[in-house]
């Protein structure tokens, strides 16, 4: 058998080559890219290395200022000055006689009235002297009257002698009777005297007054001019004030105006007594001497006793100033002038006359009514410089 011959290989397709791309096409994307890439870079550059354009500030908001309107009107001057308390009267009490003290009433702080034993001397000697004085007196008159009736004795005989003729002086005893009346005269001068030395040994207060410091005790002996205390009297005490030229004239007259006195958080009221004559020679200040009545003692309102030597603050109530316009100190400036705020808001500085000041306020002239006047305006902010207008609080000063 012949074996079949093998059947031919089935005829397959040839397989497909893979499309090939054209190079230019390539070729013009790589460089696209190259190109793009190449700009960024440079742009990058540009803007790394080019100068920063000038940056315009924003503008700044116009600073707020505080204003007052000017309204004239009266205002009541008021002159500050400061000085310290002291007694209108002030003494020494001092003895008169010599001897031992005996009593002594003299606590410091106490209250006497005028006429009041403060002291008093041993007067055993001085009562001696005194009834010895008194004999003294007594045996003159005595004298006297015996020498009286001698005289009128020698007359008598006289005119029975020389009828109708006048006696002479020695035949009427007259020098006997001038020494006899001289002896009873000296005799009382001599017991006045005693007796005056024997009220000295009593130390009377000669006012009413207080005890400002006692000076001698119990038991010591003291001669003439010995000092024993100070004392001042209670009905007034007294506060010299210096003021100068300017406020001197705000308060004429000067004598008779109001003065609140303060210290420690109290007060009391005066008036001012007198200016005296003469300015102080270190300061050219005038001195109004500020009295107050009745000090030394509480009062029904509360008011306590004013202290000797305290230090206190003084307000004199002066003349009222017509038509000046009253602001608060920071208004002006160290030349005199304020600061006006315009229509725009705008500054504008104007000289004004201060006719008065104190420590917080003060008065001046030379401002139309309405006008705004700035507050706590700092130099450095100019004129013409535009501002953003605050009202105050109050509206004034």
């Amino acid at each position: 058998m012949s074996r079949p011959e093998p059947l031919p290989p089935a005829h397959e397709p040839p397989a497909q080559a893979p499309p090939r791309r054209a190079p230019g096409r390539a070729l013009h994307a790589l460089a696209a890219l190259a190109l793009l890439a190449a700009g960024a870079g440079v742009a990058a550059w540009l803007m790394a290395t080019a100068p920063e354009a000038p940056r315009r500030p924003p503008a700044a908001a116009p600073p707020p200022v505080r204003w007052i309107e000017a309204v004239p009107r009266p205002v009541r001057a008021t002159v500050q000055s400061h000085g310290t308390v002291a007694a209108a009267v002030q003494t020494t009490l001092a003895a008169e006689a010599a001897g031992r003290l005996v009593a002594v009433e003299l606590e410091p702080g106490g209250f006497f009235d005028a006429g009041a034993l403060l002291a008093r001397i041993d007067p055993a000697g001085y009562l001696i002297a005194r009834d010895e004085a008194r004999a003294a007196l007594a045996a003159a008159r005595a004298a006297l009257r015996e020498e009286e009736a001698r005289a009128e004795q020698a007359r008598r005989d006289w005119r029975q002698l020389h009828p109708g003729e006048p006696a002479p002086p020695l035949a009427a005893r007259e020098p006997q009777l001038a020494r006899a009346r001289a002896e009873v005269a000296a005799a009382e001068a001599r017991l006045r005297r005693a007796e005056l030395d024997l009220a000295r040994t009593e130390v009377r207060a000669p006012y009413a007054g207080r005890v400002l410091r006692r000076l001698a005790d119990l038991g010591r002996y003291v001669t003439p001019g010995t000092a024993l205390a100070e004392i001042h009297a209670v009905e007034r005490a007294e506060v010299r004030l210096p003021v100068g030229d300017a406020d001197l004239a705000l308060l004429a007259p000067a004598v008779g105006r109001a003065v609140r006195l303060r210290a420690g958080g109290q007060a009391w009221t005066g008036r001012i007594a007198r200016v005296e004559p003469a300015v102080d020679p270190r300061t050219r200040e005038h001195i109004l001497v500020a009295e107050i009545r009745d000090p030394f003692r509480p009062r029904p309102d509360g008011t306590p006793p004013i202290p000797i030597g305290q230090f206190v603050e003084a307000e004199i109530e002066g003349r009222l100033l017509a038509a000046v316009v009253p602001l608060p100190r920071e208004a002006v400036d160290a030349d005199g002038r304020v600061a006006l705020i315009e229509d725009g808001g705008r500054l504008r500085r104007q000289a004004v006359e201060v006719v008065w000041r104190d420590r917080d306020r003060l008065a001046v002239r030379g401002l139309a009514a309405g006008s705004r006047i700035a507050l706590g305006v700092p130099p450095t902010l100019p004129d013409g410089a535009r501002v953003r207008p605050v009202a105050a609080a109050g509206g004034g000063a």
